[in-house]
């Protein structure tokens, strides 16, 4: 057996150190294994190889054998660097990674050339074994330059309008995968226009409302404060001129968004604009589950995969984010 690997005690800071986290991961307890469900994708398979070639990942590859050697020919990666399993649709290409993650012998799973509403039901049914949550959530992780440190934005990918209580399950998630990069008690800023509280903005109402009851319960695991809008999550008040005592302002490791138009719009915006190298992921499910874009660069590609083997890693220690909370008199865990 080889020796259990530290977890972490300072934070990473950057896609570089989240890359060699899964790397030291995998030299500590062996490739982390990541099945790709319909892995007809070029791009995604060409990332799978450069991830096995750094040492981050292997992975399993569901679909159309063909189709794939075809993918693999096009993305110049060598037709035998992976295990290939027949399948003769997508909705059979999902089942047999959601049975893979199951069975433990995948730790991730990535989406590949389907849709990803196929994916999620197929994975999330209660039969197959991985809904660990009520629901999963999409962070972006992102290292902005500019910043220092590293910036969860969520939920942007899956969730519409969540509610007061989809919220906290967002804020467990969240802090799950802030947990997994070693930020150990995380700063949450919930997203507003502004820092005040106006009956005209309902946003600012409910921030306050989810404030309330997130510091309630978990005053010990997180800190968390809004309605708060970007700049001042993410710059000191005094560089705002601003007069306010907040100890999340200027610091945060969580943007929590109110709709997922918010999240999407201002990661693209801190990507195209700020320089940021985005890390996606979604949590919430008893494995990581990775999705990468054909618009993404390369090395966006490879620390998304990083993170989802980091997050793999910190499931796999049984380590509780957050304790569990009755909220509308239902259990959040």
């Amino acid at each position: 057996m080889p020796a259990e690997l530290p977890f972490l005690d300072q934070p990473l800071k950057s896609h570089h150190q989240v890359i060699e986290r899964a790397k030291l991961i995998g030299r500590t307890h062996g490739l982390s294994s990541v099945v790709v469900a319909a892995a007809e994708e070029d791009d995604v398979l060409a990332a799978m190889y450069a991830c096995k070639q750094e040492g981050i990942s292997d992975a399993i590859l569901t679909g159309n054998p063909e189709n794939i050697r075809k993918a693999l020919d096009l993305a110049k990666v060598p037709a035998d660097s992976f295990d290939i399993i027949a399948t003769e649709s997508d909705q059979e290409s999902a089942l047999k990674a959601a049975n893979l993650a199951a069975s433990g012998e995948a730790d991730v799973v990535m989406k590949g050339f389907l849709k990803t509403s196929i994916l999620l039901k197929t994975l999330l049914k209660s039969d197959n074994g991985l809904r660990d949550r009520e629901l999963v959530s999409h962070s972006a992780l992102l290292y902005v330059p500019k910043y220092g440190k590293l910036l969860n934005v969520t939920d942007g990918g899956t969730i519409p309008t969540p509610d007061l209580r989809q919220k906290l399950v967002v804020i467990q998630n969240a802090v799950r995968v802030l947990r997994a990069v070693g930020v150990a008690k995380p700063n949450i800023a919930v997203f507003g226009s502004g820092e005040s509280i106006n009956d005209k903005y309902p946003e600012t109402l409910d921030a306050q409302d989810l404030v309330s009851v997130a510091a309630e319960h978990w005053k010990d695991e997180i800190n968390i404060s809004g309605p708060m809008p970007l700049d001042l999550a993410i710059k000191k008040p005094e560089d705002l001129n601003a007069r306010i005592n907040d100890q999340v302002a200027g610091y945060a490791d969580i943007l929590l968004v109110h709709t997922l138009e918010q999240g999407n719009i201002i990661a693209k915006t801190l990507i195209q604009f700020g320089d940021a190298i985005f890390m996606g992921v979604i949590a919430g499910a008893k494995v990581p589950i990775s999705l990468v874009s054909r618009s993404d660069s390369m090395m966006n590609k490879m620390a998304s995969i990083a993170l989802a083997v980091c997050l793999a890693d910190f499931q796999r220690r049984n380590i509780p984010a957050l304790p569990s909370i009755i909220a509308n008199e239902q259990e959040i865990q």
